[in-house]
């Protein structure tokens, strides 16, 4: 699969294990599983999804036959937790004991969050990984941890010390845990090979600045190795280097939104002005938006701390889209507003001609000519996007618009 369409997988062969040193290794998939053994037990960091945990156990038991005295969740996303029940089934088939689930206090609330909101959660993934409909992209059940801790527990693996450690960042139960012995961190989602994927257009609230303060509080351990929820393994300075300049680029974002909010300005004119990374940051490979970008994390700190008005009167208590819609298309006339459309694209201006776009979509949902239109901008735009996240969206929205029309 080629980076373009997976770019968070990593270098290494993707469902297969690899070695980083003696009694730890990386099983790498969508999401990575961390495992770690070297004194008769066994612990394991994320179990992948319910595609490929079984295939992670394989690789695991490739290495060794130990049972699994501890699994921990780095956080209830579905891609990390899904593929539980393998590693309990190995277990269980083996005559081991079942092993010890570990998450953060706060994963059981988003569980429930994920139950009552499943069949949105399904659509949400399926625009996002591009799938086609009436395939399920959510589960419908997960393990629940059998312990959990509120700001930082230490287990024991076979005599060796293992910390848990809670953060903030894509989640709010987010997990990152700390071997002094081999000064290994495993980080899950906290490190993704990307600029880290705050403010996802239709996911709760991600958490910018505190995701800043975790990578700083990892790098602060100084660990030899870093086991990332998605991407390669990180060792030595490099390893430094991806913690602190990831900070340091989130919190540049965050700071830069705090000053123009206090500066007087609107959301609105925040977004619309613009915040790029400084050129030093940007240039980094592992700060390049082919997940996440730079607009979504602005975004997700105006929503921590602006609300959902942007500061248009218009749009505080707003009339129904297609009424505006119409409205406009009224009195520009449509045809104009198709031949302005096409001249923006004509100009490389695909943002601006999907706007009008959707307006006369909207003022007429009947429109073939101007859904077509906005299916080939969604496409044209879709092909040159570089975050993964904007890029399905952008596709899911073409064929949406083939489809039904615009909502």
């Amino acid at each position: 699969m080629s980076t373009r369409n997976d770019p968070l997988a990593g270098a290494g062969p993707p469902g297969r294990i690899q070695v980083l040193e003696k009694g730890v290794a990386q099983f790498h998939g969508f999401c990575n599983v961390g495992l770690v053994w070297g004194r008769g037990e066994v612990l394991v960091v994320d179990t992948s999804n319910a595609r490929l945990g079984s295939r992670a156990v394989a690789g695991l038991r490739e290495q060794t036959p130990d049972p699994i005295a501890h699994l921990v969740y780095t956080h209830g996303h579905v891609d990390h937790v899904g593929g539980a029940q393998a590693f309990l089934s190995d277990a269980e088939q083996r005559g081991h004991p079942r092993p010890t689930l570990w998450a953060h206090e706060g994963l059981p609330a988003r569980f429930a969050r994920y139950a009552a909101t499943w069949a949105w959660n399904n659509e949400v993934n399926r625009r996002q990984f591009q799938l086609p409909p009436g395939v399920d992209a959510f589960p419908r059940a997960w393990v629940a941890p059998d312990r959990s801790y509120r700001t930082q527990a230490v287990i024991d693996l076979a005599g060796e010390r293992v910390e848990l450690h809670h953060a903030r960042g894509e989640t709010d139960d987010a997990t990152w845990v700390w071997l002094p012995e081999r000064r290994l961190a495993l980080v899950g989602d906290l490190s993704v090979a990307s600029i880290p994927n705050t403010g996802n257009p239709n996911k709760p609230q991600r958490y910018t600045l505190e995701w800043a303060e975790a990578l700083e509080a990892i790098a602060a351990r100084e660990p030899a190795l870093v086991i990332p929820g998605h991407g390669d393994p990180l060792r030595g300075e490099p390893a430094l280097e991806v913690l602190r300049e990831t900070a340091r680029a989130l919190r540049f974002l965050h700071d830069a939104v705090l000053e123009r909010l206090n500066a007087g300005q609107w959301p609105d004119q925040i977004v619309d002005a613009g915040i790029a990374l400084p050129p030093d940051l940007a240039a980094r490979p592992f700060l390049r938006p082919i997940y996440g970008c730079a607009e979504f994390v602005v975004r997700d700190v105006l929503r921590a701390y602006a609300g959902w008005w942007g500061g248009s009167p218009a749009e505080l208590l707003p009339a129904r889209r297609a009424d505006v819609a119409r409205d406009l298309v009224e009195a520009a006339g449509r045809d104009s507003l198709l031949a302005k459309a096409r001249a923006l694209a004509q100009r490389d201006e695909h943002r601006r001609a999907l706007h009008l776009a959707v307006y006369l979509a909207q003022a007429d949902p009947e429109d073939g000519e101007a859904r077509a239109l906005v299916a080939g901008l969604c496409d044209a735009l879709g092909e040159r996007e570089p975050s993964f996240i904007a890029r399905s969206f952008y596709r899911s929205a073409a064929a949406q618009a083939r489809r039904i029309g615009v909502c």
